[in-house]
């Protein structure tokens, strides 16, 4: 590399003039290292974003995320909402309602039937389970989400045993 080279070449990495450069070069022996250091001891190197880069082990403030627009944000909460309806027929679909009489089951049904039922016919199937109790009907949640001895299964046993209690009270 020709001195001519090295001036341009110190100039472009210094970002210093090309006078500078070349008194500097000259001072060093033509020597690129020792130009570059005595340039960046003397303070003259100026360094662009372009030119300098930077190390830190101190943690640096990140970017602020891009927001979604409105149209994400609205698919993206459809999303879940189908996401949860799917989980509760599938929860809904593997838990049943199971109607006794005297020990004896009368019918099973998903509880997703159960609650569409009480959804659509709400006063005349809360009525219907009333009636059932005072015959003598026994009411049962089961399934992956209902312990054998749950608070549901407890207070619908406590209703029934009630209901008869004042059955057989009135009998008397």
């Amino acid at each position: 590399m020709d001195h001519f080279e090295m001036v341009e070449k110190l100039s472009q990495k210094a970002n210093v003039t090309y006078e500078e450069a070349k008194a500097t070069l000259e001072k060093c022996d033509w020597d690129m290292l020792d130009a570059l250091v005595m340039l960046e001891a003397a303070g003259k190197v100026k360094t662009t974003p372009e030119t300098s880069a930077q190390y830190s082990t101190q943690p640096q403030p990140q970017p602020a995320p891009v927001q979604a627009n409105g149209k994400q944000e609205f698919v993206s909460g459809m999303q879940k909402l189908w996401n949860f309806i799917c989980n509760l027929f599938k929860k809904g679909n593997v838990n049943s309602f199971t109607i006794f009489r005297h020990g004896e089951e009368l019918v099973t049904m998903p509880v997703t039937v159960l609650a569409l039922l009480v959804i659509f016919i709400w006063p005349a199937s809360i009525i219907l389970l009333m009636i059932g109790m005072f015959c003598g009907m026994r009411y049962k949640f089961s399934g992956p989400d209902f312990a054998e001895n749950n608070a549901v299964n407890n207070a619908m046993n406590k209703a029934a045993d009630t209901v008869q209690n004042d059955k057989n009270q009135d009998q008397q």
